[in-house]
């Protein structure tokens, strides 16, 4: 790492605790924008989100619970990271048993390959689903000003003895909304919420919320180790990261349907 790049991350270290101390310790009512920028610090800084974390590989032990039963596996998240939530190059591999999927979006757009066919045309509700999941995360808050994103503060609740969670609603240009519950102690991001209506659908809306745990040092970058994921109040996923590596080696080529497609047949083996 460059001494230039070294000084700016002592310099927003210094800023991350004068900030976290005035959060703690100052008026229990603050602007939305200052709680959303004391939690950016917490997790780096920007000078991390777009420097370190410009893109990252980070491979998961998944655990999916449904009515039929659990399912387990592992998940490997690609990324290559753009000024623009909808411009990120995203790519996420699923393997459950014998099971293998692949789902991306190259920048322009989504692609699915089901145990390593191509879906043509990918199941709507499935690319629905992938682009909301990334529109709904943690990164999200951290990126609210490149993105547009509006805040609104809309309380606080007790979280634990001595700690509470300061709750900001964030809009995005298209309309998306997020509920984040912030730790006011540490500006970490612990809850999310959001309500997600089915494309094409008239079904009541699912209410999704998401539990962050295990945060640790990584890159200089602060990640959530764990997430559950509830959908109405019941858990459907837990995901327990195994591995995580930033600002690596990715190719932008490798994020379209036919590379991803080609990867997957070098990776399966011969046939006798």
């Amino acid at each position: 790492m460059s001494i230039r790049l070294r000084l700016a991350f002592c310099a927003a270290g210094f800023a991350t605790l004068l900030l976290l101390f005035a959060g703690a310790g100052g008026q229990k009512t603050q602007k939305p924008e200052d709680i959303a920028e004391r939690s950016n610090l917490a997790y780096g800084s920007r000078i991390a989100l777009y420097g370190i974390q410009r893109n990252g590989v980070i491979k998961s032990q998944v655990k999916l619970v449904s009515p039929g039963g659990v399912r387990e596996g592992t998940a490997t998240n690609k990324f290559i990271r753009k000024p623009k939530l909808g411009e990120d190059l995203l790519m996420l591999n699923l393997e459950l048993g014998d099971s293998k999927y692949a789902i991306g979006f190259d920048g322009s757009k989504g692609w699915i390959l089901s145990n390593g066919e191509i879906q043509d045309p990918p199941d709507p509700e499935t690319m629905d689903a992938f682009r909301k999941a990334h529109l709904h995360s943690y990164e999200t808050l951290l990126r609210f000003k490149e993105n547009d994103a509006k805040l609104e503060y809309v309380g606080s609740k007790q979280f634990s003895p001595n700690n509470e969670l300061d709750m900001l609603d964030l809009t995005l240009p298209d309309g998306t909304q997020t509920r984040y519950e912030i730790s006011r102690k540490t500006g970490r991001i612990i809850y999310l919420g959001y309500e997600d209506r089915p494309i094409n659908s008239e079904a009541k809306p699912a209410r999704y919320r998401l539990y962050f745990k295990d945060f640790r040092v990584i890159q200089q970058t602060l990640v959530p180790f764990e997430i559950q994921v509830f959908r109405d109040g019941v858990l459907t996923e837990d995901r327990k990261v195994l591995e995580v590596a930033y600002n690596v080696q990715l190719d932008e080529a490798a994020f379209k349907v036919e590379n991803a497609h080609k990867a997957g047949d070098a990776a399966k083996p011969a046939t006798p």
